[in-house]
């Protein structure tokens, strides 16, 4: 389990292979088959939001009262203001954080390649809005996954798997 001082560490480091390294590590360790599910509808009920705070440890303490709260799945999201290699970073410190948490999600909201790039740093699942203009199709959600080295299976909102490609 990792400390709120070594999640800190990670975080103001410059080493973002390091962290995507740590997180996949992470990743292996809660689940070792190379699957990522995704989803085309609403959130699982016990899905929580965290949005980008003020502070790295503002951040820490969200994640802090999440790690306790039997989530099922995370999804680290922001404004459009926050870099890639913010987001991409937060997301591998939320995985490396927490670890009791079975899903930390991406989004294809924040772009397809971003999304893909997210599955090398501790993304286990790929949601999104249904209702989003340029949502993408299943097959292309299908390729973006296999396209990382992952077996794409989709689920429903409450992430019973039911399709494996």
């Amino acid at each position: 389990m990792t400390s709120l001082d070594q999640a800190i560490q990670l975080f103001e480091g410059n080493d973002l292979i390091g962290l995507a390294m740590e997180a996949e590590h992470v990743r292996k360790r809660l689940d070792h088959h190379k699957i990522i599910t995704y989803c085309t509808e609403a959130a699982a009920p016990s899905y929580i939001e965290l949005q980008r705070a003020d502070s790295i440890q503002q951040t820490m303490n969200r994640l802090e009262a999440v790690r306790e709260s039997g989530a099922t799945a995370v999804m680290p999201r922001f404004q459009a203001a926050v870099t890639a290699v913010e987001y991409l970073k937060t997301l591998a410190l939320t995985r490396i954080y927490l670890d009791s948490v079975p899903h930390v999600q991406t989004t294809w909201t924040i772009g397809l390649k971003i999304c893909q790039i997210a599955l090398r740093f501790g993304a286990d699942d790929i949601a999104g809005d249904k209702n989003e203009r340029h949502r993408p199709t299943e097959e292309q959600l299908r390729c973006l996954i296999r396209d990382a080295g992952f077996v794409p299976k989709q689920r429903d909102a409450l992430f019973r798997t039911y399709y494996l490609d």
